[in-house]
């Protein structure tokens, strides 16, 4: 996809992996970079979805979508998770596209993460358009602490993963009170959700005090993000 603001980007897909607490691979996120042409210039992708129209926006999820598909059969034999970041129009989109719902169907592996500052998200289960997409599909928070957002969705029990912000993280993982403090978070949390994720795993410390707070699976630099075709080579090297 290409996208025009200062100049033209072009995005490319890649997978983030999300690791098990025991190293085995849960699944993969697809995340998109965008890159000038002449490759010297890169724009985070939170940065750049709210300067695109919602049509741009679709294009992307379509893409990303149009990969998963491509990759299928290998997600379904390993088992393995996948993870697409979506907002209200994606949502909308969803719930109003009989063909995209089919699309969907498909691929059964596919779960659907949102962040923090989705709109009516403290609303929980009165905000029926989520409710009603979170009964047909697997979401995720993607980023709870990070302060935008109460509990009450995940109480609503609209979760089936929570993802610890990266951020939140990172400023608290060199704290002596880190352990006792997440441990209380995740005891409060966990009763309402299927797997609790932690994100910003940099180094192999942070791995040890995350297995020390019985997190269920990690993200982070520890694990680079992969061109989609690496990830073939290590499902093979796992057999």
């Amino acid at each position: 996809m290409i996208i025009s603001l200062d100049k033209d980007y072009q995005s490319t897909l890649l997978f983030q992996p999300i690791r098990k607490v025991n190293g085995a691979l849960l699944g993969v996120e697809v995340i998109a970079n965008f890159a000038s042409r002449e490759g010297d210039i890169r724009i985070p992708t939170d940065l750049v979805i709210p300067r695109i129209s919602e049509d741009e926006q679709l294009i992307l999820f379509y893409e990303k979508l149009a990969l998963l598909e491509q990759f299928r059969v290998h997600f379904i034999n390993h088992g393995l998770c996948a993870w697409i970041n979506i907002n209200a129009v994606h949502v909308a989109a969803i719930l109003s596209n009989e063909k995209l719902a089919t699309r969907l169907a498909q691929l059964p592996f596919l779960e659907f993460t949102l962040s923090e500052n989705y709109p009516g998200l403290n609303d929980g289960k009165d905000n029926l358009s989520l409710l009603t997409f979170s009964r047909r599909y697997a979401l995720v928070l993607a980023n709870f602490g990070a302060g935008v957002a109460t509990t009450r969705s995940i109480f609503d029990r609209l979760f089936k993963r929570i993802i610890m912000d990266k951020f939140f993280i990172h400023k608290r993982i060199s704290e002596p009170s880190f352990e006792p403090f997440m441990k209380a978070i995740v005891d409060q949390v966990a009763p309402f959700c299927h797997t609790m994720i932690v994100a910003g795993i940099d180094t192999e410390s942070a791995r040890q005090k995350a297995i020390n707070v019985r997190f269920h699976a990690m993200q982070g630099n520890l694990w680079p993000v992969m061109e989609p075709e690496a990830l073939l080579f290590l499902l093979r090297s796992r057999q």
